[in-house]
């Protein structure tokens, strides 16, 4: 149960202090959001569900560290088969009635094959995990995709009334920042450059370069960036604890907690399932924590 992905948001927890210290707050608040399966005619769903499988708490708190978990129903109804279906009932109305069908009528069709086709669908699930740090004023989301975050915050809100997260805003040009990080070789902070990096050209062509597993102290990437072309994404080691991928919109991609961390404070596998899952989140909002204030350091973010 790790972090693969994380976008940091800063959150004003004033008005939720009093939730976030009570474990039986926090989860009643979120079992009231609580996940339900799709019906006949819906597309998809989100909610909470126990973190740590049925019959467990809906949420698992370390210190000021707080972990919930969603997850999400989404119906297959590929667009190609809709249209595919709402061509057969078009050709055969404007039989029916010698003439074409108008726009109305169209859409009247669309509605009625898309509710035909949902009760049959497939569907799929995939989970995500927020972490809130009241002490920080900071929570992350477990997806690089601001559309799915987006969906947790809102879970958020539904189950606590109020949850005022805002995306991270730099008083830098991050884009500048990891492009000059790759020129002197000397990242700020505890980072450490890796072997990855996207580079895209700053005019209107949007030629975009990536390179994977090369130095990137080469000449060949100082042509691209004489060039004009901006770091977008860059691989780098964080505080010799976590490998990372940091886009220019300061979310993290491809999040992996390197083999000496793990070796130093990963306790041994137990025969408690659920034990062994807590340990991983302890570490994870110790590693959350402290990217995020460093992300929010290094970035200048209001």
């Amino acid at each position: 149960m790790w972090f693969k992905n994380a976008r940091f948001y800063t959150v004003d927890f004033s008005e939720l202090g009093e939730i976030f210290r009570d474990e039986q707050m926090l989860n009643d608040a979120a079992q009231s959001a609580q996940f339900k399966p799709c019906n006949a005619q819906e597309i998809s769903t989100i909610g909470f569900v126990p973190l740590f499988g049925p019959e467990t708490p809906y949420h698992f708190s370390c210190g000021q560290n707080h972990f919930f978990r969603l997850q999400e129903e989404t119906k297959l109804l590929p667009a190609s088969v809709v249209n595919n279906k709402l061509s057969e009932l078009v050709a055969a109305k404007e039989l029916e009635l010698k003439r074409q069908i108008r726009k109305n009528e169209r859409d009247a069709l669309k509605s009625a094959v898309v509710n035909q086709l949902l009760s049959r669908a497939f569907a799929t699930r995939r989970e995500l995990l927020i972490w809130c740090n009241p002490e920080a004023k900071l929570c992350a989301v477990s997806a690089s995709s601001a559309k799915r975050c987006e969906k947790g915050l809102a879970m958020m809100r539904e189950a606590f009334s109020t949850f005022p997260a805002k995306l991270l805003e730099p008083h830098c040009l991050v884009e500048d920042r990891l492009t000059s990080w790759i020129k002197s070789g000397k990242p700020q902070s505890l980072f450490e450059i890796g072997s990855d990096t996207t580079l895209k050209s700053a005019d209107d062509s949007g030629a975009t370069v990536r390179i994977s597993r090369d130095d990137l102290s080469s000449e060949e990437i100082g042509v691209h960036i004489d060039a004009g072309k901006v770091v977008t994404e860059l691989q780098m080691t964080f505080d010799d604890s976590l490998i990372l991928v940091l886009c220019s919109d300061l979310s993290c991609k491809r999040l992996k907690p390197t083999d000496q961390y793990l070796e130093r404070n990963l306790p041994e596998k137990s025969d408690d399932a659920i034990a062994d899952m807590q340990a991983h989140l302890v570490l994870q909002g110790e590693l959350l924590q402290n990217l995020g204030k460093t992300i929010l350091e290094t970035f200048n973010c209001a």
